[in-house]
Formats: C-alpha cells, sequence, structure tokens
C-alpha cells in the first residue's frame, strides 16, 4: 500500500477536529442543528488552516444519510460520507476555480444546478481558490448564487478574500478563518506523534510549529520531512540541521552580547554563524522572536499564559537578560532588527549588515526607564536631589576594555553569564589620555576637563581653575565662588586626575586669592554697578545649587542663563 503523507492521514474528519478554529465550527453546528442553514459560504484565511477540510465535513453534514436532517455529527461511515471524502460523490463537486474560470465552466454549472441530486439530500459545489474565476465567470454565476434551486449549496474556499467582487461576497456568509495559535499547534503534533509511536521533545515540536506560522498543513508537511530524516525517534539537532534552524545557544550568545555590551563577542558571533553555515536573514527573524521572549518575561508576571510561551528550562537562563534591559531598550533593539531582517534581503554582503546592526545594538545607549525619570524631574522640582540609580543596567559609567582576542570556535559557556552586573553604558567615556606633570599643569587640567565632559556639574568648575605644580603635587585653584563645591567633589576630582594621568596622582584644591579692593576701584566697577559681574555672581551661585547640579548630570545640560526672581 503507497504511503499516505501525515497531513492527508491526520486530516480533520468532524467539526470538533478542526484545530485552531472554533468559532466558525461552532457557528456551523449551531446553524445545522437549528435547520438555519444558508445557500452559499465563503470560506477565507491563510493556506493550511482548514478551509477546504471544514467544506467536506460540511458536505458531509449536509448529506449523511443516517440522519433524516442535515446534523452536526456527520456519521462518517455512510455511503455519502465515505464518497465525499475520497472525492467521487456525484452530488458534491469539489472543483478548483484556477481550471474552471471561464463563463463556459460557469454556464455549465448553472445548467446542471437544474436538476435535482442523484442520491442525496442536496447537490453541494465546492469552489476552492474562488478568487482565480474571471470577471465574466463571477458575473454569470451572480443569479444563481443569489436564488439557487432549493436543493443547492455552494461552498467557496479563499486565500485572497479581497479579491472577491462585493457583488458575490453580499451573497454568501462569510467566515473567517485565523491562523492557529502555536500551543494549538503543538498539541496536534502531539496527538500525531503519540498516534504515530514517534518519539519527539516538546521543544522540537514547538520550533516545528513556529516555524509553520499558524499553518497546520506545513506543521504536518515539516513533522514529515523530519521524520523522512531521522525516522522515529526525532533528536533536537536533527531539526535544526534539516530545517535550517538556528541553535539556541547561538540566540542565547547574542542576547548575552547585547546585555553585557560586549562588540568582541557579537563580531565573534556573525563568524560562528559563518562557519555554521547559518542564514544570516534566518537568524535575524529567530533573534528578534528570542528577545521577544525576553520582553514576556520581563513585563508578564510568572503565572501569565504568556511566560508559559517560553520553554520552561530557557527562562532562568533569560532572566538575567531581562533583568538588564529595560523595556525601552528592547523596543529599541527591536526597530533595528526588524530593519536589519528587510536590509538582508537585497544586501550585497549579508555579513557586513547582520554585524553592523548587532554592534548598533550592543553600542546603543542605555534608556532610563520613563516612569523613574519623571520621578526624578518631579524630586528636582520639589528641590530635593534625586537618589543615584539602583538598577545597575543605570549607571552611567565607561566601558571595560575588551578582553583579550579568543578563538571564533570556542562555544558559549553554558554558565549563565552575569550580565545583570555588567555596566552597560553608551557612548563609552573618552579614552584616556595619558599626560603627567612633566606634559605641564594646564595639559593635566585640560584632560580632566574632557574626562568631565559627561558631569558638566564637575566641568563648570575646573574650565574656570587655574593650575600649577608644587613638586609632586598638582594644585587646583577655584575662585571663591566654586571653591566650596569643588572641595565636596575633592575625591570626584582626584578620580579624574587618574584617568588623565593613568596613575594615581596628588590633588590639592585651593581657594584663589580674591581681587585686591583697589583694582575695583580702579575699574570703577562694583557689583550694583556692573551687570556683567552680578550676572557671573548668579550664574556661580546657580552652578552650586544641588538641585540644578542634579539637573545638569541627568540632562547633559548646562547653564545657559540665569535670571534673578523678585519676591
Amino acid at each position: 500500500m503507497s504511503y499516505q503523507v501525515l497531513a492527508r492521514k491526520w486530516r480533520p474528519r468532524t467539526f470538533d477536529e478542526v484545530v485552531g478554529q472554533a468559532t466558525v465550527t461552532r457557528t456551523l453546528k449551531n446553524a445545522l442543528a437549528s435547520g438555519r442553514i444558508g445557500h452559499a459560504f465563503l470560506l477565507s484565511g491563510a493556506r493550511g488552516v482548514g478551509k477546504t477540510t471544514t467544506a467536506r465535513i460540511l458536505g458531509k453534514a449536509l448529506n449523511c444519510s443516517k440522519a433524516d436532517k442535515p446534523t452536526p455529527e456527520p456519521c462518517g461511515e455512510c455511503a455519502s460520507c465515505l464518497e465525499i471524502a475520497s472525492g467521487s460523490s456525484l452530488d458534491v463537486q469539489e472543483i478548483d476555480g484556477a481550471t474552471h474560470n471561464g463563463v463556459e465552466q460557469v454556464r455549465e454549472l448553472r445548467e446542471s444546478a437544474r436538476y435535482n441530486p442523484a442520491r442525496d439530500r442536496f447537490k453541494i459545489w465546492i469552489i476552492d481558490e474562488v478568487h482565480m474565476l474571471s470577471t465574466g465567470a463571477f458575473n454569470a454565476l451572480l443569479k444563481t448564487l443569489e436564488e439557487p434551486p432549493p436543493r443547492v449549496k455552494f461552498i467557496f474556499a479563499t486565500t485572497e478574500y479581497h479579491k472577491i467582487p462585493d457583488t458575490i461576497l453580499s451573497r454568501c456568509q462569510q467566515y473567517d478563518f485565523r491562523l492557529i495559535p502555536a500551543r494549538e499547534l503543538v498539541a496536534h503534533l502531539r496527538q500525531v506523534a503519540d498516534g504515530e509511536a514517534i518519539v519527539v521533545s516538546d521543544d522540537t515540536l514547538a520550533r516545528l510549529a513556529r516555524t509553520a506560522e499558524g499553518s497546520a498543513r506545513d506543521a504536518l508537511s515539516l513533522f514529515d520531512q523530519v521524520l523522512s530524516f531521522s525516522g522515529q525517534t526525532v533528536r533536537d539537532e536533527d531539526v535544526s540541521a534539516l530545517l535550517g534552524l538556528i541553535d539556541r545557544e547561538l540566540l542565547l550568545a547574542a542576547s548575552r552580547a547585547v546585555a553585557a555590551g560586549d562588540s568582541l563577542a557579537a563580531l565573534e558571533l556573525v563568524e560562528r554563524l559563518s562557519d555554521y553555515g547559518a542564514d544570516y536573514r534566518n537568524f535575524t527573524r529567530e533573534l528578534i522572536l528570542h528577545f521577544r521572549e525576553i520582553l514576556l518575561l520581563k513585563v508578564a508576571p510568572g503565572e501569565s499564559v504568556l511566560v508559559a510561551q517560553v520553554v520552561p528550562e530557557e527562562r532562568e537562563r533569560l532572566q538575567p537578560i531581562a533583568a538588564a534591559l529595560s523595556e525601552e531598550d528592547l523596543l529599541r533593539i527591536f526597530e533595528v532588527l526588524a530593519k536589519a531582517e528587510t536590509d538582508l534581503r537585497l544586501a550585497q554582503d549579508p555579513r557586513v549588515t547582520l554585524e553592523m546592526a548587532l554592534l548598533k545594538i550592543v553600542q546603543m545607549q542605555r534608556l532610563l526607564p520613563f516612569a523613574e525619570l519623571v520621578a526624578r524631574v518631579e524630586r528636582l522640582a520639589g528641590g530635593m536631589t534625586a537618589p543615584a540609580p539602583r538598577a545597575p543596567e543605570l549607571v552611567a559609567a565607561p566601558r571595560p576594555l575588551p578582553a583579550p582576542a579568543r578563538a571564533a570556535s570556542v562555544p558559549a559557556p553554558a554558565a549563565p553569564v552575569p550580565v545583570a552586573a555588567a555596566p552597560v553604558a553608551a557612548p563609552p567615556a573618552p579614552a584616556p589620555v595619558a599626560v603627567s606633570l612633566a606634559d605641564g599643569a594646564d595639559a593635566v587640567l585640560r584632560a580632566m576637563v574632557a574626562q568631565a565632559q559627561t558631569r558638566p556639574s564637575l566641568a563648570t568648575p575646573l574650565r574656570a581653575a587655574r593650575a600649577r605644580e608644587e613638586g609632586d603635587v598638582l594644585v587646583l585653584e577655584f575662585a571663591p565662588d566654586f571653591f566650596r563645591l569643588a572641595d565636596e567633589h575633592a575625591d570626584e576630582y582626584r578620580e579624574l586626575a587618574r584617568k588623565a594621568s593613568g596613575r594615581p596622582l596628588k590633588v590639592k584644591i585651593v581657594s584663589a586669592a580674591a581681587a585686591p579692593a583697589s583694582a575695583a576701584v580702579a575699574g570703577a566697577e562694583t557689583e550694583t554697578s556692573s551687570p556683567e559681574r552680578k550676572r557671573q555672581r548668579l550664574l556661580e551661585e546657580a552652578a552650586r545649587e544641588p538641585a540644578v547640579q542634579e539637573a545638569l548630570d541627568l540632562f547633559g545640560g548646562r547653564v545657559v542663563d540665569v535670571r534673578e526672581t523678585k519676591t
């Protein structure tokens, strides 16, 4: 006996066996049970979701000879049911719109509709891919479709609903078939595997369901292909090799590199993909789904059905990555990867395109959660100093130097990398300039200013300071208005000096001597007579305010102007 593929062998025989279309099947069963049966049905939806199968079951339900009227539970054993299932029934004609799309074929159908059924209760025409009919054929069918003989039924099926004229749509009961959810496809595949005595893991079935993209026929066809390769025992690696699916370890390595801000690991990953022979576009699609799982773990509670979509053994490994990335980070990662997946279609060098996309999301600056940003602004508005960020991924710290190069063939570590503790700030701080007191105190001061660019509250006093050397000590002279602020941040200035020189450096902070009173008199400029002098004083006072310092650090800004309020 010839082999029958799984998609045909396991084709549903009753409404209850149809996978993932409970709304459609329930409506049809209720219509049959109540006798409210239309004369024309239009079944639309994607490929492989059960349109033609449902049309055949509906034909059986209308003509089952074991019941004295249409029944929602056809027996599947009488002559009518068996002939409809085998496609040999005289009263149920199944034709396709592509080869019967002319006016002449529709005229023959109209003439045949005038005669009573040969044996069964109704004469039924099932027209598959009905949108292939020509405009003339549709027009020739209009009158018969609107007022058919009492014992004639039409069942149309199509994957391109929008191509059917409105005049046809208005004469039919319309049923939309949805894509089958992955969990229902997995349950169906498990039923088939148990029925065929096949040993296969749930993870493999889930990957087949994801690849099928909501089509039961595609899922069973892929399953058939896998069985031809592996036999009755299906291993996970066999499925990956046969269908070109991406190893989850590669996806995990990619997300870890992104969370840790490791550019070298991202480039090494692409090298491993090249050795693996993976399709770069397929990897990008899988990576998008991988980051979706991370987003689900981050936003959904543990008991949510969304978290149930993530393979249980993967959740523990993905949790540290979810903790290191904010929701805003993940949304931006999705945008970059979606654009990269589109660009890879026409890319001259797909590898470079993928490398640039991965580097972009690795170097992407981490964002503060919006709620925390609003809270900090509100604290500033109330005159309070906002506390330092608690989450490790929000700390603005320089990116560590890259680790020594390692062989591209080294596999990803089995244990989870503690990515939540890794500093992930971008863009990285400027590279330290190796200067010393031998280069001059002013050179060290300029290097410190460069290091403090991301901290305006530290950089502003430095720009107005003067530097000199006393032996091996760097002396920083601050104006009296800035001295108190500089003295409070003495430790931070010593750290800036260490970064500028590349080694510990002694720093002494002193207040510059006030200008002689005679100079002020000679210039005939007093604080009350010189608006510019008064403005400079107000700027210095504003820079010393803790709330202003916090705002400058938070938004990366500078004080442009200041106005004195009148009380």
